[in-house]
């Protein structure tokens, strides 16, 4: 859908439940809290509601504190008859947890915000542009597109959300559009100082404990070009850590110049392995994770595995072997 239609559907709809994916990060949450205010101001009725809670860290961002999560959302109370689902920074509702749950038993219809790689197979309806930095860069644009009017701490959000996925503005889906939106936030009064400390120099005690054991963990593999890492539950519990702290470890080995692919291996609180990927350009990591239910970007993409660990290593290195051999 053009923007243009988006904007319509906004103003033809009344009722929206926003969400992101699962343990969602600075993106989803910057997306999900300024597109929240934003229909609320258009009279709209709005609940901003993830399956799981954000990390203590995020929460400069939802400085209003509008973002739920179903843990402490009571839903018996809730009237959702006639709510759309708007999901943000994943075009995958399974990677929205038991929010697909919910929707499908209120019978709501999806909505898509979103700027990863889409399976060419599959058909969804929403404002998606793969070449978008970011989620946040779409909702700004949609913003000014609806003459809303971005406050301080929507700016922020905005913001926070830019600089994460981007890698602080270097990463490969960094465009001119990207800096022209960062500019126009920070224009707002928006700190990036302040921004810069709250995502990369506030994490706990716990989360450097954490990053200290998956470290050990470490596997370099087809001549130092794959790096994988695991992280088991037990590990969590021995460090104090929670779960969403961990989402910044799978970039540790990108620091090596051989490293073409990161692998972080996750054990989930059912038993179940998560898979992150992160690529240099290279492999197409969104590709890969296809190969396996899953997706994302070209650099950032992921997947649930239901093999064992050995099982899943040995897969992915026989694919990663292929494409990686001249």
């Amino acid at each position: 859908m053009t923007i243009e239609e988006t904007i319509l559907f906004f103003k033809n709809n009344d009722k929206f439940l926003l969400a992101s994916h699962e343990s969602p990060d600075a993106d989803g949450l910057g997306a999900q809290y300024a597109l929240t205010l934003a229909l609320k101001e258009m009279g709209k009725t709005t609940i901003a509601l993830n399956a799981d809670a954000y990390s203590e860290k995020y929460r400069f961002i939802d400085q209003q504190q509008i973002i739920q999560n179903l843990d402490t959302f009571d839903i018996k109370m809730a009237n959702l008859e006639g709510f759309t689902l708007i999901l943000l920074d994943t075009n995958d509702i399974h990677y929205a947890g038991n929010i697909a749950v919910l929707a499908k038993e209120h019978k709501m219809p999806v909505f898509v915000i979103d700027h990863h790689e889409l399976d060419s197979n599959r058909n969804i309806r929403g404002y998606t542009i793969r070449e978008a930095s970011s989620s946040c860069e779409l909702v700004f644009s949609l913003l000014q597109a609806m003459s809303i009017a971005i406050k301080p701490d929507v700016a922020q959000a905005l913001f926070t959300g830019i600089v994460y996925d981007t890698g602080s503005f270097a990463y490969s889906k960094t465009s001119a559009r990207t800096m022209e939106v960062g500019s126009a936030l920070l224009a707002t009064g928006v700190k990036a100082d302040n921004v810069h400390k709250a995502l990369y120099e506030s994490s706990s005690i716990h989360a450097l404990l954490l990053k200290k054991q998956v470290l050990g963990t470490l596997e370099l593999e087809l001549d130092n070009q794959v790096a994988f890492q695991t992280m088991t539950l037990a590990t969590l519990a021995q460090s104090g850590a929670s779960y969403i702290d961990a989402e910044d470890l799978i970039n540790i080995p990108m620091q090596c110049k051989t490293v073409e692919v990161s692998i972080l291996v996750k054990e989930a609180d059912n038993g179940h392995l998560r898979c992150s990927l992160r690529g240099k350009g290279k492999i197409n990591v969104a590709a890969l994770a296809q190969n396996f239910g899953g997706g994302g970007h070209k650099n950032a993409a992921g997947f649930r595995s239901p093999w064992p660990l050995a099982d899943l290593k040995g897969k992915m290195l026989s694919l990663l072997r292929e494409l990686l051999t001249p």
